[in-house]
């Protein structure tokens, strides 16, 4: 059965991590994510008020050092997504989002694509071993990341297909993906055995899901048709106070659920 989390950095805001964790989980919400991921503290506070922590970020696509598109940064990359694993998993936390990282001036595309693979399949190797999954993230060039390597949804499947990696897919994030190319219910049945997560949000806008062009109940039914079993994340930035925010997109998703 499909899943719902919440992104937790975007709600209640003005609250530490336990009490936001507590709030959502009395929103009739199970599970959340976050932005976060290398401050254990901070990973177990957020899972233990009544929510389980289902993913984080293991890296940051602004970070020239670590960003996997560059051949000279792959042990680098690999020992970093390593530590961010353990710090997970000391959390009880089982999977993260992997970023491609902004483009390399004077580097091919080809070239690029071609560090990425090495890169994912070194670090997916390295994570197995611990039942720790992998998540490729796409994001929209046109709207809130400009320069960024990975715009693609299928240059996305593909290249989590070459890694032969059964631990790493692709964070689906529908809001990102209906601004690059749209045609998500047909690209969802070809391809939802590669998605490994979902994220949400209404476009235009990136707010609460049920006030955009996107109609989210039908592909979430469309998702659940599939055999689709795991999680779908609430990534909007709320106009509504959170609790009202979080209890009417609730409602609004039920019926594709």
């Amino acid at each position: 059965m499909l899943k719902i989390d919440v992104l937790i950095d975007l709600f209640f805001t003005g609250e530490n991590w336990g009490k936001r964790a507590e709030q959502i989980a009395a929103c009739g919400y199970e599970y959340i994510e976050t932005w976060q991921g290398a401050d254990t503290a901070a990973l177990k506070e957020m899972n233990s008020a009544g929510v389980k922590l289902i993913s984080i970020v293991m890296n940051s696509f602004h970070h020239k050092e670590t960003i996997p598109i560059n051949p000279a940064n792959q042990a680098a990359f690999v020992a970093h997504i390593d530590k961010m694993a353990d710090s997970a998993l000391a959390a009880g936390c089982t999977q993260g989002i992997v970023t491609a990282g902004q483009q390399v001036g004077g580097m091919s595309y080809h070239a690029q694509r071609t560090a990425l693979v090495e890169a994912l399949a070194a670090a997916a190797a390295k994570v197995s071993d611990r039942n720790f999954s992998l998540n490729l993230e796409p994001l929209n060039t046109e709207v809130d990341h400009a320069g960024y390597h990975l715009s693609s949804a299928l240059d996305s499947v593909a290249i989590v297909k070459e890694t032969g990696c059964k631990n790493l897919k692709v964070l689906y994030d529908i809001y990102h993906m209906t601004i690059m190319s749209g045609n998500q219910t047909e690209f969802l049945r070809h391809n939802l055995d590669w998605i490994g997560h979902f994220h949400i949000a209404a476009v235009p806008g990136r707010h609460e899901p049920e006030h955009g062009e996107t109609n989210y109940p039908f592909l979430l039914q469309e998702i659940a048709k599939g055999g689709y079993q795991n999680f779908l994340g609430l990534e909007y930035i709320p106009l509504l106070p959170s609790r009202e925010s979080l209890l009417q997109t609730a409602r609004y998703l039920k019926s594709g659920v």
